[in-house]
């Protein structure tokens, strides 16, 4: 049987009054895809941005119940711990507001810990913005 590696519990999201995720339960287990399905505006992308906690970054938003990762409380970690764990891609570029796009390129470096020269940040961010067509 596989273990569980995240399992939301009695989870509820808002932004302000507006009720967006109401009483999720989800388990989902290791080397498993997991795969949320539902029509436009359901709350599938609210739910992904809560377990790595990027809807914090919206003022006004506070959720209920529970997140846990393995058996980690994923609101009592700290944010940065929890996105070293947690990878996400979205189906749209979500960079991290109020940052330039250079700065979002080299956010992971930088949030790791690796230092390294000026010119090799430079370096990176435009092999990056090459390889994505956001050079030009």
């Amino acid at each position: 049987m596989e273990s569980t590696v995240l399992k939301v519990d009695n989870f509820s999201a808002y932004f302000g009054d507006n009720q967006v995720l109401k009483n999720i339960n989800l388990e989902t287990s290791t080397n498993l895809v997991t795969a949320l399905m539902g029509p436009s505006g359901c709350g599938k992308t609210t739910l992904i941005r809560c377990v790595n906690r990027m809807h914090e970054l919206i003022p006004g938003t506070k959720v209920t119940g529970n997140m846990y990762l393995k058996d980690l409380d994923v609101y009592a970690m700290e944010p940065i711990v929890l996105r070293r764990k947690i990878g996400m891609v979205f189906q749209k570029p979500n960079p991290f507001p109020m940052m330039s796009i250079y700065d979002n390129v080299i956010a992971g470096y930088k949030l790791n810990g690796i230092r390294l020269k000026k010119d090799e940040f430079d370096n990176i961010v435009e092999r990056s913005r090459k390889g994505s067509a956001l050079w030009n």
